[in-house]
């Protein structure tokens, strides 16, 4: 009994001293072992940084993130043996994992042990992760206190890729971004950078042997609406160089048979038809794929991946392989003659002809190809990668067929998709439902129902960054004349903190991961990305309870950010950095007069808290699509109401269109609906309706037949008030 007694007793100690470690620490993704274990370190300007021979890259590469902020430059020393300072080793790491890594930390010493390199520098982004915020700012912070909690941490990866893409393509992110992004990366310990070079709208590598690849490939627009740019080959060096330095694996994508017109462009007899076509300034699927019966179309792309793989070390590259529309392929007198001498019968299987001659074209250089999940067909011989992003089974027949699979699915990973529907939200891909921080969390590689037997075939997950909103007609880009970076704006803000939350699903063994658990470790980070520079989306208040009395409603809310305030209204308008403070429960009178965002500071502020009543009776008629207001009825003559149709128009069929009144003291009129994808008319729907104290005639039907992933839907209806602006309501839409 005594024994029990004593374990329980053990037990409980464990957990009183392990909980608190791990909320003061607030490292993510969170180690897979962290005891408290005495005094703690104290990092000073006397402080020696001691590395084994080997690793005096990560040696440097510490000093240079903690001397910014403490203001200490730091005597680094190659010794086999070290008591004091910080002492950077390989070896008993605890695990045979390459990335795996030792933290200990007492009074004395700051040891870190990687099982290589890789470990030892995930080791120290660990270490960062335990000083105080403000040492990741760039400005010396005076009158700080270094210290760093004495612990042991052992630590190793759940999967070996840990991803993301950056579309550099669709819209031309410099050199300097790029370090950037690793750099973001890096801090959370992701590895491996999958970078999107080519497509319809753009070539951004030099290729020394094809110059047009660039000063044609690589530009779009005319006159002051040119835009574009490419990487020379020594920035991709660079780039290269600085990445494997931080762990991480630049694999380059070179997009076949289709998202090609960029090339094609260029040259056009990688085309079937060989017309002359123009890069595209705005979102569209080609027909033009490069052509798959010409031997001129496969000495092109081996001239290309000798030059590239002269630049990227890493084992794979990326060739895409989706939506390759075949109409070139079946009209093509030289793909019909090359499917009739291989004895195939669809253009399917001349794509697997396709990927099969690229595969044996790149084996020779020691590379895997990568693809989008279309790539996993039968008669793919040689060991591939796919990258499952609309198709789950994939997944299951490339681990059937002994291929690899990465998780980029769509509801978890697609992060050029908005966080939330909330109105303020900035502009974002619409094809697919907003895809939350709680949503990438709930990522898991392993999918349910695979067997476990494949495991080792799931290498992890990669989150994407598609760049395409920026040729959807959005003004997202820099303004050169002040000197604006907005585009790098948006996409930090798309990034984190949901790269986070990735990192995490990527990194920690499932039994320890915990979305409450997780969160509040968050609350600490934006802080960290404010003190770095980089960009981010803070989360609204959370609402802990809402209780009905007498007085009104009783609203209890939470701030889920170290360093920020809530601040909020009751009179229906939205807040400001100027509102009042929360600093208790508040009552009002109704739910929709509440408003509350989280403020870290008068540039920085979340999306509002608010309760949509008025709204909820109208669900049964389909999704919120818009809400109308005197502002956007233009008075007694009719004119266009426009519409952001992306995300609700999500595949072909049949959809309804209804316009439902709330309040005011005039009705709307309406003419007629019209449907536009990509700025292109596709349906329309021409009757007189109206919806006010009463209703007629009030939904509007049409078709889509020609859905396209990614393309962008607008819908303008011509409206009008019959007697005054005065009018309010909400436009739904059902798909029948």
């Amino acid at each position: 009994m005594k024994n029990k007694l004593h374990g329980f007793l053990l037990m409980a100690a464990v957990l009183f001293v392990s909980a608190p470690v791990l909320a003061q620490l607030n490292i993510i993704p969170l180690p897979e072992k962290v005891e408290e274990r005495g005094s703690p370190f104290v990092i000073r300007a006397q402080t020696k940084i001691s590395f084994e021979k080997g690793l005096k890259p990560q040696a440097e590469l510490l000093a240079a993130a903690l001397s910014p902020a403490t203001g200490f430059d730091f005597i680094l020393e190659e010794a086999k043996t070290a008591t004091k300072g910080i002492v950077l080793r390989t070896g008993n790491s605890g695990s045979a994992n390459k990335e795996s890594y030792r933290l200990s930390v007492n009074k004395d010493l700051i040891q870190i042990n990687g099982q290589s390199s890789a470990g030892v520098f995930y080791g120290i982004q660990t270490l960062l992760q335990m000083l105080p915020v403000e040492i990741y700012n760039k400005q010396r912070q005076k009158s700080m206190n270094w210290q760093v909690k004495g612990v042991l941490i052992e630590d190793a990866p759940l999967y070996p890729w840990r991803g993301m893409m950056l579309d550099v393509s669709r819209y031309f992110f410099g050199k300097d971004y790029v370090l950037r992004f690793i750099d973001m990366m890096a801090m959370y310990k992701m590895n491996t950078l999958h970078l999107h070079l080519t497509d319809d709208a753009g070539w951004r590598m030099e290729i020394k042997k094809y110059p047009k690849l660039t000063s044609i490939g690589a530009w779009r627009g005319v006159g002051p609406e040119r835009t574009g740019g490419y990487y020379t080959q020594e920035d991709m060096k660079e780039m290269v160089a600085y990445a494997t330095l931080r762990n991480v694996d630049i694999i380059p994508e070179i997009e076949l048979p289709a998202h090609a017109l960029a090339s094609i462009a260029a040259y056009p007899f990688l085309a079937c038809t060989g017309e002359q076509h123009e890069v595209p300034a705005q979102h569209f699927i080609s027909k033009d794929i490069y052509c798959v019966g010409r031997e001129s179309t496969f000495d092109f792309l081996a001239d290309v991946f000798k030059e590239t793989f002269a630049i990227f070390p890493s084992k794979y590259i990326h060739i895409g392989g989706d939506e390759a529309v075949y109409d070139r392929w079946k009209e093509c007198p030289h793909c019909q003659k090359k499917k009739k001498e291989l004895g195939l019968k669809t253009e399917k299987e001349l794509q697997v002809y396709f990927n099969q001659r690229v595969q044996t074209m790149v084996k020779k250089y020691g590379k895997t190809i990568v693809g989008w999940d279309e790539i996993i067909e039968d008669g793919l011989k040689e060991k591939a990668v796919g990258m499952v992003w609309h198709d789950e089974k994939k997944a299951f027949k490339a681990a059937e067929a002994g291929h690899y699979s990465v998780m980029s699915l769509t509801g978890y990973c697609y992060f050029d998709v908005a966080e939330s529907s909330i109105p303020g939200e900035i502009k974002a891909a619409g094809w697919l439902p907003p895809i939350s921080l709680e949503k990438v969390y709930q990522l898991n590689p392993m999918l349910k129902g695979m067997d476990e037997k494949y495991r080792p075939l799931i290498l992890g997950a990669s989150a994407t960054l598609w760049s395409d909103q920026f040729i959807h007609g959005t003004i997202l880009q820099e303004l050169p004349q002040i000197n604006e970076d907005r585009s790098e704006k948006y996409f930090d803000y798309l990034t984190f903190p949901r790269m986070s939350a990735l990192a995490e699903v990527c990194w920690t063994p499932v039994a320890r991961q915990r979305w409450t658990a997780f969160e509040q470790r968050l609350s600490t980070h934006y802080n960290r990305y404010d003190q770095a520079g980089y960009g981010y989306r803070l989360p609204q208040p959370k609402l802990i309870s809402n209780e009905k009395g007498d007085q009104g409603y009783t609203l209890k809310l939470e701030n889920t950010v170290k360093g920020a305030e809530i601040r909020y209204t009751t009179d229906g308008t939205l807040p400001n950095v100027h509102s009042a403070v929360y600093n208790g429960a508040v009552t009002v009178a109704k739910l929709n007069d509440f408003y509350a965002i989280t403020v870290m500071n008068s540039n920085q502020y979340s999306l509002p808290l608010y309760f949509p009543e008025k709204y909820e009776k109208f669900k049964k008629y389909g999704e919120f699509v818009a809400d109308w207001s005197p502002s956007k009825v233009k008075g007694k003559d009719f004119a266009v109401f426009e519409m952001n149709g992306s995300g609700k128009i999500s595949a072909n069929g049949s959809y309804t269109l209804s316009f439902w009144f709330t309040e005011g003291t005039s009705r709307l009129d309406i003419q007629s609906v019209e449907i536009f994808k990509n700025g292109q008319k596709i349906a329309e729907d021409v009757h007189e309706g109206f919806t006010g104290g009463t209703k007629k005639d009030n939904e509007y039907k049409f078709q889509i037949s020609n859905y396209e992933t990614g393309a962008a839907f607008s819908i303008k209806a011509k409206v009008r008030g019959d007697v005054s602006n005065d009018s309010n309501g909400v436009v739904m839409i059902r798909k029948n």
